[in-house]
């Protein structure tokens, strides 16, 4: 019951040192290391989500055009 309950409120939004509070954990590090597993998939989300807020633009140090992190692609096989 607990890890459902971890895992849930990780995969919805929920802030690492709240869930880790309810649980009774020491630290968040804890915590954490506990449930990083679920965090992996989230990362190429957060990616996808950061290639939609980011405007294309130019980099300013190369002049080369910025380019997605992530494929739709790889993101849409990682999940399956």
């Amino acid at each position: 019951m607990r890890h459902t309950f971890a895992s849930l409120m990780l995969q919805h939004g929920a802030k690492p040192k709240v869930i880790s509070e309810a649980l009774g954990h020491a630290s968040v590090a804890f915590t954490m290391d506990v449930y990083s597993h679920i965090i992996e998939g989230m990362q190429s989300e957060a990616m996808a989500l950061l290639d939609e807020v980011l405007p294309p633009g130019k980099n300013s140090m190369s002049g080369k055009n910025n380019v997605n992190l992530t494929s739709k692609e790889d993101i849409k096989s990682n999940e399956g």
